[in-house]
């Protein structure tokens, strides 16, 4: 029983290693686009998010973006763009990708915005244009 539960726990352990290693390099990836654009994204606004949709595991990115109120949408597109470069250099299997922008105004206001991970990966290659791509995007 001991074994087992010391099994369990290094499994555990390599598992969350792994996520916090592949969420490292994403962000360092995806913050090579942040700082062309000017955006300042802090590693504590970006994770994986490892979740069941019926059968099958999912692994989302999330991002939180702050923004001031007159360019949301471009700082939801450089989030995007940034995302699919992070996937596309390194390697890494995500299937959704979350971006969150948070406006300020008298109060903070978030617009959250989900997409397909091939489709962000289509649009940082720009073999999607930006309106094609934002029609297939989901608004929260």
């Amino acid at each position: 029983m001991k074994k087992l539960l010391i099994f369990l726990f290094s499994a555990a352990f390599i598992v969350s290693g792994g996520m916090a290693q592949s969420t490292s390099a994403l962000y360092q990836e995806a913050n090579k686009v942040f700082q062309t654009y000017r955006y300042k994204v802090s590693y504590e606004s970006f994770r994986l998010h490892r979740f069941q949709q019926g059968d099958k595991e999912v692994l989302e990115l999330v991002i939180v973006i702050n923004s001031r109120r007159n360019n949301f949408d471009e700082a939801m597109l450089v989030g995007f763009a940034a995302s699919g470069a992070a996937i596309t250099n390194t390697g890494t299997k995500v299937d959704l990708v979350n971006v969150v922008v948070k406006v300020q105004y008298k109060d903070a206001v978030s617009i959250s915005a989900i997409a397909d991970a091939p489709d962000v990966i289509a649009l940082y290659e720009n073999k999607l244009a930006a309106n094609a791509f934002m029609a297939k995007v989901i608004f929260h």
